[in-house]
């Protein structure tokens, strides 16, 4: 796959990947998909006894998989819940009847609800405070801008504060990216976030080309530039004609 393709590739994963969190795929009435679909993936069990880091990548492998399929956000729910065990299961029976009436009759319980109400069971205070400085403190450093979005989107549910409106999350994405595409997004004013993720790459993917033709002209005059400091070996000099004696050499 070459660069171009790769970079398309990219971002498509990148826009699914901000679909899914926005909730979005879950508005097109196409997308879907069946238990028997989700169960031939091997989804993890998760029995609320594990490490607090394993609930957060068995949250991680879920929506891994609901990627894939395609699935509605109801149909995230059922299937997350289906794999539940023991403690985790018990918990979410009694707290799905509390969710219901919290949010009314008639009111399905989305991905963004699970996952909330999940986080606040099985997340220590302690280490989502630690998610949370890690996501003030956020900046691209040598991520490439799809990396960067994506770490930001996985962080940004710990400090929800911070990013209370769609302005706010763009303000915050656009001061932790590289000087360089910063510098060039600043004065467009880009407040929308899907669009200012897709204009950071566009311009990323500009930079990277010209940095390959600055390195293609070095590296083509650097073939026609002698090397000044190359030792050169000595041409060859025929030694100067020697004079021939006429006297015979003798033995004494």
């Amino acid at each position: 796959m070459g660069f171009r393709g790769a970079q398309f590739w990219g971002a498509t994963r990148l826009l699914w990947y901000l679909a899914d969190d926005q909730g979005l795929v879950a508005r097109n009435p196409k997308v879907s998909c069946t238990l028997t679909q989700f169960t031939q993936q091997h989804p993890l069990t998760f029995d609320g006894k594990a490490e607090v880091l394993d609930a957060e990548n068995w949250i991680k492998r879920m929506e891994k998989i609901f990627r894939s399929l395609f699935c509605t956000d109801e149909q995230k729910v059922e299937y997350a819940t289906y794999v539940l065990a023991n403690e985790s299961d018990e918990w979410w029976t009694s707290t799905r009847e509390l969710l219901l009436l919290k949010l009314g009759e008639g009111v399905p319980i989305t991905w963004d609800h699970f996952k909330r109400t999940f986080w606040d069971q099985f997340f220590c205070p302690a280490l989502r405070e630690v998610k949370a400085r890690q996501f003030t403190d956020l900046v691209q450093g040598t991520m490439t801008v799809e990396c960067y979005a994506m770490t930001f989107v996985a962080l940004s549910r710990f400090a929800s504060y911070l990013v209370l409106d769609e302005e706010k999350k763009c303000e915050k994405l656009e001061r932790g990216l590289h000087p360089r595409i910063q510098s060039r997004l600043i004065s467009l004013w880009i407040r929308n976030f899907t669009d200012l993720i897709t204009r950071a790459t566009l311009i990323e993917e500009d930079m990277k080309a010209n940095v390959e033709l600055f390195d293609q002209r070095k590296r083509q005059l650097a073939l026609h530039v002698p090397n000044r400091n190359k030792k050169h070996a000595p041409s060859y000099r025929p030694p100067p004609p020697q004079s021939i004696s006429m006297n015979p050499v003798t033995k004494n």
